[in-house]
């Protein structure tokens, strides 16, 4: 857990980062933290320097490695290594609470939860449990106001069965192939029948027309470090590229964090942890939550605020899935679709929902980014997430 310039005046949002098994470091330096990192192959370790958008500026964040196993974290038993979606939620409810009995002079703050990515999964059903409680009364209160998702996985089998869909409006399959594969394949492109093999052979030519696109940002290359990478393709990327890749920060934090002198200055206890991996993905994690979105169904009928913002260029979580779910909602529309805009410029589109009484769900699309946002567009979600809180026009 981290906590970055904390204020008793501010509210507080704990902020997630995917996997599940990527250390809340991930998001420290590279997406919203108080630091940005730098580094290069010189040998040296990566410098740090403050971030001009880091949220902390105008937010208390926490920080928290979850589930256990993640960046820092460790367990004293071998069982309780053993962790799922559920556990997530509970053993993050039990920090909460501890927290804030810790913490006192936090507890009449507004508190809201977020993340990226997987943990879309995890927030709904985490932020209806605290907010159940704070109906109870349950001690210490846990005064939370409301959520933000940032390119979520709520709804798993549309989000990826969407991509077929994102493919062809960003031209990357034929309209041809497009509309032989809905109609072969019934519009399901995961539960694919092999014995249909009309909808085999459609999925298999998509296949390999997407092979090299790299969908954390449809735009930027394909590289060996690149998340998310399937274990096939590393053999054909090996050749050292000739392009810059964005991926290559991520193995500075593992340096960095793996550095004795660092450890200590962390206070890392010795024994606890052989070596830190960004993102641990020899778990023993199961994935019991397959789909959330009754969970957020459920919320918009709650006193909370919701925010939801995309990437436009984010295939591994299109937009077109996040819109599936929330159209599902049938809310009323407040404001309309229309651009945003920082420094002038159009940095995306927005769409207000109303919910319950005064309370609003506001769904945004980030211009220009990828998975997630905050790590390709940092001035424009900065100020997106300041005027969000502040109550401001988007």
């Amino acid at each position: 857990m981290r906590a970055t310039f904390l204020s008793s005046l501010k509210l507080v949002l704990l902020w997630f980062v995917g996997g599940p098994g990527c250390s809340a470091l991930s998001a420290f330096f590279f997406e919203n933290g108080p630091l940005i990192m730098n580094g290069d192959n010189s040998g040296n370790l990566p410098t740090l320097e403050l971030n001009p958008y880091g949220w902390s500026q105008t937010l208390n964040m926490l920080y928290i490695d979850m589930p256990v196993g993640t960046g820092f974290s460790y367990s004293e038993t071998q069982q309780g290594y053993y962790s799922n979606d559920t556990l997530w939620v509970d053993h993050t409810y039990e920090f909460l609470q501890k927290w804030f009995i810790d913490h006192p002079k936090f507890n009449s703050n507004p508190f809201y939860i977020g993340g990226g990515s997987y943990s879309g999964l995890i927030t709904g059903p985490l932020v209806q449990k605290v907010y159940e409680g704070y109906k109870a009364r349950h001690k210490p209160l846990i005064n939370i106001k409301g959520y933000v998702l940032a390119s979520p996985a709520v709804d798993q089998f549309q989000e990826e069965n969407m991509k077929i869909v994102y493919a062809y409006q960003r031209s990357l399959i034929s309209e041809v192939l497009y509309k032989s594969m809905k109609e072969n394949c019934n519009g399901d492109y995961v539960n694919i029948d092999p014995q249909n093999t009309k909808c085999v052979s459609d999925y298999e030519a998509y296949s390999e027309l997407v092979r090299y696109i790299n969908e954390q940002q449809i735009m930027e290359p394909l590289c060996v470090t690149t998340p998310g990478l399937k274990r096939e393709m590393l053999q054909e990327l090996q050749a050292p590229p000739t392009f810059w890749c964005r991926s290559y920060y991520h193995i500075f934090v593992d340096k960095w964090a793996n550095d004795e002198n660092v450890r200590k200055a962390l206070h890392v206890r010795k024994g606890t942890k052989e070596e830190f991996l960004r993102c641990n993905r020899t778990m023993a994690y199961a994935q019991t939550v397959q789909n959330s979105v009754q969970y957020y169904r459920n919320l918009t009928k709650a006193n909370l605020e919701a925010l939801v913002y995309c990437s436009d260029l984010d295939m591994s979580v299109p937009h077109l899935g996040t819109q599936h779910w929330i159209n599902s909602f049938n809310m009323t529309i407040r404001d309309k679709w229309r651009a945003w805009f920082v420094d002038g410029q159009v940095a995306g589109y927005t769409e207000l929902y109303k919910m319950k009484e005064d309370h609003f769900f506001t769904y945004v699309i980030v211009k220009g980014a990828g998975h997630v946002a905050q790590t390709f567009k940092p001035k424009e979600v900065y100020n997106l997430i300041n005027r969000w809180f502040s109550f401001s026009l988007i």
